[in-house]
């Protein structure tokens, strides 16, 4: 029966184990404790930055909803407040005075003028008549008529001129039917009254500026247009105000963390 040589270890004794040693073959690939290692740590790696990405995503998109319940609280209010505040009712007002008022008033009018208008009216002319009159009318005469004419007749067939002086009543009536005619510049002086009456509207224009009193005495109900800036003042600081149920929803930025405080320890 031969020995092995004595520089060979023995054939049941385990072969020393290396990072480098072969441990296992998969499709034909051998698998070390170094890649194992190395699958390790790169797997750490990712998690790693996996968990970080998820919780920068939560810390900044992601709230929590705190419910409290009800309870009491004391609110402390500042001194003053000033505040800027619109009005959407009408604001009542009482006004009892006398405002002077100026109304420019620069226009075109037309007045109507419907009553007659006394006028004095100086008359110093000369009037043209031309007219032509008419005479129709019986003229009766009774009267003496003295004749002191010659007068021409034949007597035997001689001619004669024979005087002839006297009186002679005369009884008539002698119709008369002429036209007159009346050619006469007439002077014409007089001062009397008279009414005009005018028949078109008189235009004229107003330009000036009328100051007067206007009393007013009434409740008004006036709109505000304007913000109206006021300040409040509180005389008391101190306000105590109860809480109902709310839902408050409060996101991770805003949260810090800290020590719970015992359950009787003064806030």
């Amino acid at each position: 029966m031969s020995l092995p040589p004595a520089d060979l270890p023995p054939a049941d004794s385990p072969a020393p184990h290396d990072a480098a040693s072969p441990m296992l073959a998969v499709y034909g690939h051998t698998i070390t404790w170094r890649h194992l290692i190395l699958t390790a740590a790169l797997l750490l790696v990712l998690m790693s930055a996996l968990a970080v990405a998820a919780g920068w995503w939560a810390w900044h998109h992601l709230a929590a909803q705190v419910v409290l319940r009800e309870q009491q609280a004391l609110v402390r209010l500042p001194e003053s407040l000033a505040v800027r505040a619109e009005l959407s009712r009408q604001v009542a007002v009482r006004i009892d005075q006398t405002l002077p008022v100026r109304v420019p008033i620069q226009q075109e009018l037309l007045i109507p003028l419907k009553d007659p208008i006394p006028v004095q009216v100086s008359i110093d002319t000369i009037v043209p008549v031309r007219l032509e009159v008419p005479v129709r009318q019986t003229i009766h005469i009774d009267q003496t008529v003295d004749i002191d004419t010659q007068v021409r007749t034949r007597v035997l067939g001689i001619g004669l001129t024979l005087p002839i002086q006297g009186r002679v009543p005369v009884k008539a009536d002698v119709p008369v039917d002429v036209v007159i005619p009346v050619r006469q510049d007439l002077p014409i002086a007089l001062s009397t009254q008279a009414e005009v009456r005018v028949t078109e509207p008189l235009r004229t224009r107003i330009d000036t500026v009328v100051q007067t009193q206007v009393p007013i005495r009434e409740a008004m109900r006036l709109p505000v247009t304007e913000p109206v800036e006021a300040r409040l003042t509180f005389p008391q600081q101190q306000v105590q105000a109860g809480l109902d149920l709310m839902d408050l929803t409060v996101p991770f930025e805003a949260v810090t963390m800290t020590l719970r405080r015992p359950s009787g320890a003064a806030p």
